[in-house]
């Protein structure tokens, strides 16, 4: 089965769509993420078995007022005054966050935007998936920049 540049292209173009879905995701204001406030009754840097990768960069946080599990990436955070170690069991908090099927099935929330307490932030997700995402679009222009190209030189056919 030889490659052509139409089928690069619809490949490319499937996955840019999913790229732009995604980035729009993860591009959202605090103001258009759910938002709970409740005290914290759990906060650790493991829970359970979790977590299966990167020890110690992890925090897990379960709070009264949300059923699922918080997996929190701390090095996606910006930097704050405050951070997620300043926080204590009995803290009052807002967290801003989006969930998914797999928040449900697996019980764990993997997308915090956002940790307030008394108005503070100690955490606010930095823009690493959203350089990320602008990477992968480049990547997928040039791969049909470079589809057209051997389509002009007859390497492939259209």
């Amino acid at each position: 089965m030889t490659p052509s540049v139409r089928k690069i292209l619809l490949i490319a173009l499937s996955l840019a769509v999913a790229t732009i879905y995604y980035m729009l995701q993860i591009s959202k204001d605090k103001t258009d993420f759910n938002k709970t406030s409740g005290v914290i009754e759990y906060l650790d840097i493991e829970y359970n078995d979790l977590p299966n990768r990167d020890k110690g960069k992890y925090r897990y946080l379960i709070i009264d007022s949300y059923p699922y599990l918080f997996e929190i990436y701390e090095p996606n955070s910006e930097p704050t005054l405050k951070t997620i170690d300043d926080l204590k069991i009995g803290d009052i908090i807002d967290v801003y966050f989006y969930e998914n099927n797999s928040t449900h099935s697996r019980g764990v929330n993997k997308f915090v935007g956002f940790i307030d307490h008394n108005g503070e932030p100690y955490f606010i997700k930095n823009n690493f998936d959203m350089k990320l995402g602008f990477s992968v679009l480049a990547l997928i222009a040039l791969i049909c920049l470079l589809a057209f190209f051997f389509w002009k030189r007859g390497h492939l056919q259209w």
